[in-house]
């Protein structure tokens, strides 16, 4: 049976026991609509064989999603793709050695005619290579044109002088090389999504690491992912944090973690609450006060950087918060926050 109580301190402890090898997600929850999430695969083999294309989807309804804007039918047109434009960050810090700001994008379905036959500009059409402080190496690749700020960016022309000529590794063009280039940290805004050099299918982000010609497994410190099976899956998941490790070996859909604030949500509707403070707590926040409405049909919270230990569920009878205020202040923990609206409460812990 589903239960609408909430997350556990044990669950946000573990978010917070991370890897220093763990990198951040290259996108942010924050981006994407209530309906809306990441969706991503296994890569080819190869150098890219860790490597990840990302795309976004939009729920229909119950399990069913597809890859276009609401209102949207024609898939050859870029801004009808609910991924179009959407920003993509740094993962690591580090310092751009290679990039290519203004190739121009692909009809959904087919090359740009000045990508093949010749190669006038890269694989990766609008891309960053950054070696991070970490000794690997990083793609960022297709790229909206002029998306990449320039700031990052030095090469502005539109195409190769002269043809494809990869070498060395990483395999990067040697017009798209770059002396004493930019420096980018972590969450740093790189560019947005786009469909320029080989994407043929449709815009997409691609991501890779390598180091000394082999492909690096990325581990990522915070997001959510829930399989997607037959292209299926719940908005409620069930969701699982990656905390450190990778993406499985599976189609998944995920939801990156949003940047950790002082944040207010109101009249959040009872059937996602759960999964909206699963989705915090993975961001690093905990929960100041929670209030309800009509008998728990809708919840206000107020959210800050989480600091400590902290447990919060919703939607108790008077007998249950009462059974959790005794249990929680015996582990030495003080309820914070308590509220009550009709027959339903809902409180935090911290310690």
């Amino acid at each position: 049976m589903k239960t609408n109580m909430m997350i556990s301190a044990a669950v946000v402890l573990a978010t917070l026991q991370l890897s220093a090898a763990a990198a951040t997600l290259p996108l942010r929850g924050n981006d994407l609509a209530n309906d809306e999430r990441y969706r991503t695969g296994v890569h080819t083999g190869g150098i890219q064989a860790e490597g990840k294309d990302i795309g976004a989807l939009r729920r229909i309804s119950d399990t069913n999603w597809t890859i276009l804007k609401a209102g949207t039918s024609d898939s050859k047109v870029l801004s009808n793709w609910v991924v179009y434009g959407k920003p993509f960050y740094a993962m690591a810090p580090g310092v751009v050695v290679a990039c290519w700001r203004n190739a121009p994008e692909n009809v959904p379905g087919s090359y740009n005619p000045l990508y093949k036959p010749g190669l006038k500009f890269a694989g990766g059409g609008n891309h960053l290579w950054v070696l991070q402080d970490d000794g690997n190496y990083a793609l960022y690749a297709h790229a909206q044109p002029g998306s990449i700020p320039a700031a990052l960016c030095p090469n502005n022309a539109e195409l190769f002088t002269g043809n494809s000529g990869k070498g060395g590794r990483p395999d990067i063009e040697p017009e798209a090389r770059v002396t004493n280039g930019a420096r980018v940290e972590a969450g740093q805004f790189l560019g947005r999504v786009g469909n320029s050099g080989s994407s043929e299918g449709g815009p997409h982000l691609h991501v890779h690491m390598e180091k000394g010609n082999q492909p690096v497994v990325m581990n990522f410190e915070r997001g959510l992912t829930t399989p997607f099976d037959g292209n299926r899956a719940s908005l409620d998941g069930p969701w699982t944090s990656l905390a450190g490790q990778a993406f499985p070996k599976a189609p998944v859909l995920f939801w990156p973690p949003r940047p950790a604030g002082e944040l207010t949500f109101n009249n959040t509707p009872a059937s996602i609450y759960q999964r909206w403070v699963e989705h915090l707590a993975d961001s690093g926040m905990m929960p100041k006060l929670i209030t309800c409405k009509s008998n728990g049909a809708t919840y206000n919270s107020t959210w800050t950087p989480s600091q400590g230990q902290w447990a919060s569920f919703h939607g108790m009878s008077a007998a249950q918060a009462a059974e959790k205020n005794a249990s929680y202040v015996a582990d030495g923990y003080k309820r914070t926050s308590v509220y009550t609206c009709g027959s339903k409460t809902v409180a935090v812990w911290r310690k």
